[in-house]
Protein backbone atom coordinates (compact mmCIF):
# COMPACT_ATOMS: atom_id res chain seq x y z
CA UNK A 1 0.00 0.00 0.00
CA UNK A 2 1.31 3.45 -0.85
CA UNK A 3 2.21 5.71 2.09
CA UNK A 4 -0.49 8.27 1.22
CA UNK A 5 -3.13 5.54 1.13
CA UNK A 6 -1.99 4.25 4.54
CA UNK A 7 -2.16 7.77 5.94
CA UNK A 8 -5.67 8.27 4.55
CA UNK A 9 -6.84 4.95 6.00
CA UNK A 10 -5.36 5.76 9.41
CA UNK A 11 -6.91 9.25 9.40
CA UNK A 12 -10.31 7.76 8.53
CA UNK A 13 -10.01 5.33 11.44
CA UNK A 14 -9.09 8.12 13.86
CA UNK A 15 -12.00 10.28 12.72
CA UNK A 16 -14.46 7.40 12.92
CA UNK A 17 -13.25 6.47 16.40
CA UNK A 18 -13.43 10.08 17.60
CA UNK A 19 -17.02 10.45 16.38
CA UNK A 20 -18.06 7.29 18.22
CA UNK A 21 -16.42 8.46 21.45
CA UNK A 22 -18.21 11.81 21.37
CA UNK A 23 -21.58 10.15 20.92
CA UNK A 24 -21.24 8.31 24.26
CA UNK A 25 -20.35 11.38 26.34
CA UNK A 26 -22.85 12.30 29.07
CA UNK A 27 -23.07 14.75 31.93
CA UNK A 28 -24.45 13.98 35.39
CA UNK A 29 -25.04 16.21 38.39
CA UNK A 30 -24.43 14.79 41.85
CA UNK A 31 -25.26 16.28 45.24
CA UNK A 32 -22.36 15.28 47.49
CA UNK A 33 -22.70 15.33 51.32
CA UNK A 34 -20.16 15.63 54.18
CA UNK A 35 -18.04 18.25 52.44
CA UNK A 36 -17.12 20.15 55.58
CA UNK A 37 -13.44 21.08 55.43
CA UNK A 38 -11.04 22.81 53.09
CA UNK A 39 -9.61 19.52 51.81
CA UNK A 40 -12.96 17.78 51.22
CA UNK A 41 -13.88 19.37 47.87
CA UNK A 42 -10.49 18.58 46.29
CA UNK A 43 -10.83 15.00 47.54
CA UNK A 44 -14.26 14.72 45.91
CA UNK A 45 -12.86 16.12 42.65
CA UNK A 46 -9.93 13.67 42.65
CA UNK A 47 -12.18 10.74 43.55
CA UNK A 48 -14.52 11.44 40.63
CA UNK A 49 -11.68 12.22 38.21
CA UNK A 50 -10.14 8.79 38.91
CA UNK A 51 -13.26 6.91 37.78
CA UNK A 52 -12.41 5.40 34.37
CA UNK A 53 -14.20 7.31 31.62
CA UNK A 54 -14.55 10.62 33.49
CA UNK A 55 -13.22 13.53 31.43
CA UNK A 56 -14.31 16.56 33.46
CA UNK A 57 -15.39 17.39 37.02
CA UNK A 58 -16.73 20.82 38.03
CA UNK A 59 -17.69 21.55 41.64
CA UNK A 60 -19.92 24.16 43.22
CA UNK A 61 -19.70 24.37 47.03
CA UNK A 62 -22.21 25.47 49.64
CA UNK A 63 -23.26 24.67 53.25
CA UNK A 64 -21.61 21.29 53.69
CA UNK A 65 -22.63 19.97 50.29
CA UNK A 66 -21.08 20.11 46.86
CA UNK A 67 -22.81 19.95 43.53
CA UNK A 68 -20.57 18.02 41.15
CA UNK A 69 -21.12 18.22 37.41
CA UNK A 70 -19.35 15.24 35.87
CA UNK A 71 -18.77 14.62 32.17
CA UNK A 72 -18.06 10.99 31.37
CA UNK A 73 -17.98 8.35 28.64
CA UNK A 74 -21.16 6.30 29.06
CA UNK A 75 -19.48 3.33 27.40
CA UNK A 76 -16.93 3.20 30.24
CA UNK A 77 -18.87 4.20 33.36
CA UNK A 78 -22.29 5.24 34.65
CA UNK A 79 -23.91 7.39 37.31
CA UNK A 80 -24.08 4.50 39.77
CA UNK A 81 -20.28 4.11 39.58
CA UNK A 82 -19.83 7.83 40.27
CA UNK A 83 -22.10 7.60 43.34
CA UNK A 84 -20.24 4.49 44.56
CA UNK A 85 -16.90 6.28 44.18
CA UNK A 86 -17.85 9.30 46.26
CA UNK A 87 -19.70 7.22 48.85
CA UNK A 88 -16.72 4.88 49.20
CA UNK A 89 -14.49 7.90 49.84
CA UNK A 90 -16.75 9.05 52.69
CA UNK A 91 -18.86 11.50 50.75
CA UNK A 92 -22.34 10.03 50.14
CA UNK A 93 -23.93 11.39 46.98
CA UNK A 94 -27.03 11.13 44.87
CA UNK A 95 -27.84 12.05 41.30
CA UNK A 96 -30.00 15.13 40.86
CA UNK A 97 -31.99 16.27 37.85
Amino acid sequence: MKPIARLSAALGLVLATGTTALAAEQTATLEVQNVSCITCAPMVRRTLARVPGVSRVALSEGNGTVTATVTFDAARTDIAALVRATTGAGFPSRAVQ
